[in-house]
């Protein structure tokens, strides 16, 4: 038997999976239900649907423009040249889920791993597992009980859902607020606005919030730890395998971490025993761009943000950031620096 630990999407996806080339598969999940908490903003760009099958229902909108502030009030506004999504993440979390069972994977709810990886203990009982796999978040229990928590670190994402005037199709985002803040709209006048920092969110996010400039009706709050990409993460440790958050697979720009997690389910699901070999190769290249751009942009001052802006804001610029999406950078950023040289002037940041 391959038991999973974590009933989200990655957790969920890769049992499906599995059990299609008719492998034995248990999803043990310590929440009762699938889709709860609620910790993600729910924006992600259409390569998912390149990935897996995005039923409309699970859309609650979809965005095409991107107007994105910096911190002395100026804007630039990009065009999408592929929509962004805006995912109801209980919708699409039950949706995978309901895919796995459909497969004949089996689930056993508020069962939380506690140690062992052939010989498991999951709430009070015990299990014989020939694989494990930790789909269990960014606080893997997976991962610290066998040796492969690494040394990670972590943001914090804090998010309101709340009642704001605001254009449908519109993302915004505040540079030089936390990390970043973003305004995310769900639709009929009825929007995401959260920040990620690595200290004090509850301080950004009211920053955020009093900087938008205009009424808004808090509906519910949201939050969760994201965890930082560690180039260095063990991915396959004995019979024990991270896949998704559980493997610090988060792009460290935007920390989204749907889009890799999915495309790691199928990597493992396609070959379990060159897994952590196969993914290296397929999505380390991009996570480690990311985490060199990130890297840069925990140095910068608002000056800096102030001056990325202009720069792209210049229309040789914005046709590469319009017609590219962020989840791969090793595809245009050679381009972004070719048509604006002016941009390595940042990279100074990472040696100093």
């Amino acid at each position: 038997m391959i038991g999973v630990i974590g009933a989200g999407p990655v957790g969920n996806y890769v049992s499906s999976l599995l059990a299609k080339k008719n492998f034995d598969v248990t999803v043990f999940e310590e929440h009762k239900d699938v889709g709860s908490p609620v910790q993600c903003t729910g924006i992600v760009t259409s390569e998912l649907k390149n990935i897996v099958k995005v039923d409309k229902d699970c859309i609650v909108n979809e965005v095409k423009r991107v107007k994105i502030n910096s911190p002395n009030k100026s804007s630039i506004e990009v065009k999408l040249g592929n929509k962004n999504l805006i995912l109801c993440r209980q919708k699409f979390d039950n949706r995978m889920y309901e895919r796995a069972l459909d497969e004949g994977v089996k689930f056993k709810f508020s069962r939380a791993y506690k140690n062992g990886h052939q010989r498991i203990r999951v709430g009070n009982e015990s299990y014989h597992v020939d694989k494990l796999v930790g789909c269990d978040g960014p606080n893997s229990l997976v991962a610290r009980e066998n040796g492969m928590f690494g040394q990670r670190k972590f943001v914090v994402g804090s998010q309101v859902r709340a009642k704001v005037k605001c254009e449908d199709d519109l993302v915004e985002f505040w540079l030089g607020i936390g990390e970043f803040g973003w305004l995310v709209p769900e639709g009929d006048g009825t929007a995401r606005i959260g920040v990620v920092a690595y200290k004090r969110p509850g301080v950004h996010l009211n920053t955020l919030l009093k900087s938008l400039g205009r009424r808004y009706k808090v509906i519910e709050k949201q939050g969760g730890l994201i965890p930082l990409f560690n180039p260095n993460q063990v991915l396959q440790k004995g019979n024990v395998s991270l896949v998704g958050d559980s493997a610090t697979q988060v792009k460290a720009t935007t920390f989204g971490g749907l889009v890799p997690g999915m495309m790691a389910a199928k990597i493992f699901a396609n070959d379990i025993d060159n897994y952590s070999l196969n993914a290296k190769q397929e999505l380390g290249k991009d996570l480690r761009l990311n985490l060199m751009i990130r890297k840069v942009m925990d140095k910068f001052s608002e000056k800096d943000y102030d001056e990325l802006l202009r720069l792209f804001g210049r229309d040789k610029v914005k046709e590469v950031i319009e017609t590219n999406d962020r989840d791969f950078p090793s595809k245009f950023l050679l381009k972004l620096l070719l048509r604006e040289p002016r941009l390595l002037k940042f990279g100074h940041k990472l040696v100093f």
